[in-house]
């Protein structure tokens, strides 16, 4: 299957992990650096899973003190999907740049 980068850029499921990530590096709060750097080494699905459950697990224990919107299941379900046709790579580049550009005023 062919997909181009700026397409999984702009899928709902890049777009929702995205801002997520982009709060969990950006918000003085969490910075959790870890999990870019994780999530940038991964090279095969199984350690793109793993790196992806780790960011959440230290998502979660900030998300719920500080009342932070969560990714939503089905996105972590089509994240997944995506990952499965069209590999670890071009997903985890547009999760990550997704992540790095500045937001909306709303999400800051």
């Amino acid at each position: 299957m062919s997909l181009s980068l700026s397409m999984l850029y702009s899928d709902g499921a890049i777009k929702d992990f995205g801002s997520t990530l982009r709060r969990a590096l950006r918000m003085e709060e969490i910075q959790d650096y870890a999990s870019l750097i994780e999530l940038e080494n991964a090279e095969k699905e199984g350690e793109f899973a793993d790196a992806l459950r780790k960011f959440l697990r230290r998502y979660e224990s900030h998300a719920r003190r500080l009342h932070l919107r969560r990714p939503t299941e089905e996105s972590l379900e089509r994240l997944m999907k995506l990952v499965s046709d069209y590999g670890v790579r071009p997903v985890r580049a547009a999760l990550v740049s997704h992540a790095l550009v500045k937001g909306t005023r709303e999400e800051e």
